[in-house]
């Protein structure tokens, strides 16, 4: 009576192990499956913010650009103004910029500080229109970088909330956990993975699936918020300087005549006007290198994290 109790018990408990370990088997392909649905896709979703990130990058490296050539525009500029204050005080002193003076001159004063200087005011000429060149290129150059700033600015806006990412990495991550657990349990039971082909899967996935940090997420968004703040400032930045290098080089500014007679107070606002449009052109070469830089940061992580999901996916194909 005791061998068949025992006989019995002994059935009994083969019979439970052997119902819970398929049991535990389809749940573990039933997890398996969740895990491949549930983290599919993800890297794709990463691929695209790594593409705004690129074409972000190449927008703000040739804003970066133009702004530089604006620079060194208003800067030979500033160099011609130079020039052009220095042949103006020579022409003014041989007495050719008043025609009171130029009235009360003999015929001899008039050839020896009028008509001699003549090369001198050849040269005014050119420096003028060279100046005014330069203004001009500087100007149309700083109008350049408001439209970089402001597609920047949009594609920035595109990658700036990640939530829908973020839930769906968060998904992923707990399904990974759920795997994580189900495996422990078939490793445990002695399940054979050459016998149970879910038993390897599941170490695949051990292996290659990590669990995205969604703090990278929240990292994507940080950084992408910040080139948007330095795009707008950019922006505003451009505005304020075409029209201050437009100012600085009006006919008010760059014509002989009002050359030749202008008041100590407008050469005192003339210079303001190209020293502020150069610092603008300025300001926007260091908001360019900084929108640049977090992009190419940009491109890094999300490479990483790109990576790191078509990894897990490749394996739960």
């Amino acid at each position: 009576m005791r061998r068949a109790f025992l006989l019995f018990f002994m059935l009994f408990n083969t019979s439970a192990f052997a119902g819970a370990f398929d049991a535990t088997i389809s749940t573990a392909e039933q997890i398996f499956e969740a895990t491949r649905i549930t983290c599919s896709g993800i890297s794709d979703e990463i691929g695209k913010v790594a593409n705004i990130s690129k074409a972000n990058t190449a927008v703000t490296a040739v804003g970066t650009a133009v702004a530089g050539g604006a620079l060194v525009a208003g800067v030979k500029k500033s160099a011609e103004e130079e020039e052009i204050d220095r042949l103006v005080k020579e022409i003014c002193a041989a007495g050719g910029c008043s025609v009171e003076g130029v009235n009360a001159m003999s015929s001899e004063q008039f050839f020896n500080s009028v008509l001699q200087p003549m090369a001198q005011i050849v040269e005014l000429q050119q420096r003028i229109e060279k100046s005014k060149k330069l203004g001009n290129w500087r100007t149309g150059l700083m109008a350049g970088t408001i439209g970089t700033n402001l597609a920047s600015a949009i594609m920035s806006g595109i990658n700036m909330n990640q939530s829908d990412l973020v839930q769906h990495i968060s998904a992923c991550n707990e399904m990974l956990k759920s795997a994580a657990n189900i495996e422990m349990e078939l490793k445990k039971m002695g399940a054979n993975p050459m016998e149970y082909p879910v038993v390897k899967n599941l170490s695949s996935v051990h292996t290659w699936c990590n669990q995205i940090d969604v703090k990278d997420i929240e990292k994507i968004e940080k950084r992408m918020k910040g080139v948007m703040g330095t795009s707008v400032a950019g922006t505003a930045i451009g505005v304020v300087g075409v029209g201050t290098s437009a100012a600085a080089n009006s006919d008010k500014y760059m014509s002989m005549e009002n050359k030749l007679n202008m008041s100590d107070a407008d050469k005192k606002k003339e210079k303001a006007l190209n020293t502020t449009a150069n610092v603008m052109a300025g300001a926007n070469v260091v908001t360019g290198a900084v929108e640049t830089g977090l992009n190419i940061s940009l491109i890094s992580l999300t490479k990483r994290l790109m990576q790191s999901a078509q990894r897990c996916e490749d394996v739960l194909k």
